[in-house]
């Protein structure tokens, strides 16, 4: 009995795979709104098709606000992971913006200065 098309990681590659896709068809600014209206598909694949593709100023303060205001671990980690690429982050690691310490906000600030010296001084900053 071949069980590789109806194993749940099959499934779930599978269907990865597709949503991917997807995302990778659609603009970066349609992404972006979909990741400000909380919309962040099934298979995380949201975060990488935005890595890959947008800028920093783009998406920056878009994924910071995620990391800011959810709770959910694997969406964080996700979302952290493609704003540390965006960055080309090297001392800040997914696990420090997303995981349960008592130093996470730190992580935060820091990674939030950061951007703002990448993108340079705006008038507000960039978290308001």
């Amino acid at each position: 009995m071949d069980l590789t098309k109806t194993h749940w990681k099959t499934i779930w590659e599978d269907n990865a795979d597709l949503e991917r896709k997807l995302f990778d068809s659609m603009a970066v600014e349609k992404l972006l709104e979909m990741v400000k209206a909380g919309d962040y598909g099934s298979y995380y694949g949201i975060w990488s098709a935005i890595a890959d593709r947008a800028t920093l100023r783009q998406a920056g303060r878009i994924l910071l606000d995620v990391l800011y205001e959810d709770d959910t671990y694997t969406l964080r980690a996700n979302c952290a992971e493609a704003l540390i690429r965006l960055m080309n982050e090297k001392d800040i690691r997914g696990v420090d913006l997303t995981a349960d310490r008592p130093d996470q906000n730190e992580f935060l600030e820091k990674i939030e200065e950061k951007m703002k010296e990448l993108l340079g001084s705006r008038k507000g900053g960039l978290h308001d």
